[in-house]
């Protein structure tokens, strides 16, 4: 784990620097106060980035990650597909199970204070309960961070957990969580798949199966089999 740790600190310094600073504005300021820093600034070029950009911690964007690593190695795509369902299921438990109760901010404002004007995204539909935590934000740390794991260029680690913290911000611009949803689902995230990539990276090297090394090559439904496992570029 401390190697794992060490040879990803390009995206998890910055992050722990983030998650001290955030939670330290968080314990400090008023209920909701964060919410509105980022939420009642906008514009409307603001508006569209952000709804685009949001869909990046859908579910379906990390499918299609697991898929696309299909055409580089089968063993990055296992490790995928499984960082994919543990982070998932994690958060729909709580989400389901546990804080079924935790209001989103339309709801939580309309009845608490219906006087509050909420910034609101033309075509972005108001859910009313299970917000925390935020599964988007749990699937973009998590994708973001795995991305960096296997890449050989760990520079890209700062790029990847910029589009995280993006991925994260969108969804309270977008008013469909507080800053302590995507707090607690960043750090879902980042844990689990740490744990994920910490276990079976290990495993698969100590039992090696030819497969591991395999891949789909694209435009041809074939499979490719490499000699040797080449880092992702």
């Amino acid at each position: 784990m401390l190697s794992l740790l060490r040879q990803n600190r390009s995206f998890l310094l910055p992050y722990a620097g983030l998650l001290l600073l955030v939670g330290s504005l968080l314990a400090a300021t008023p209920k909701h106060w964060a919410f509105f820093v980022v939420n009642g600034h906008y514009t409307p070029a603001l508006d569209y980035f952000f709804w685009g950009l949001t869909n990046i911690g859908d579910g379906a964007f990390y499918a299609l990650v697991t898929l696309g690593l299909l055409f580089v190695r089968f063993r990055w795509a296992l490790l995928s597909l499984v960082s994919f369902i543990i982070t998932s299921l994690a958060a729909q438990l709580l989400k389901q199970l546990v804080f079924t109760g935790h209001p989103r901010p339309y709801w939580y404002f309309q009845e608490h204070a219906p006087r509050v004007a909420l910034h609101l995204v033309a075509g972005v539909s108001m859910n009313g309960l299970k917000s925390f935590p935020s599964g988007h934000s749990t699937s973009a740390f998590s994708v973001f961070l795995l991305l960096t794991i296997l890449s050989s260029k760990k520079g890209w680690g700062y790029f990847f957990l910029l589009l995280a913290v993006a991925t994260a911000y969108s969804r309270v611009y977008l008013a469909q969580h507080f800053v302590e949803d995507v707090y607690a689902g960043s750090l879902l995230g980042t844990v689990l798949t740490l744990v994920v990539a910490s276990w079976l990276q290990p495993w698969l090297d100590s039992h090696p199966r030819a497969w591991h090394n395999w891949r789909l090559r694209a435009f041809r439904p074939r499979l490719v089999r490499e000699a040797a496992p080449t880092p992702l570029r």
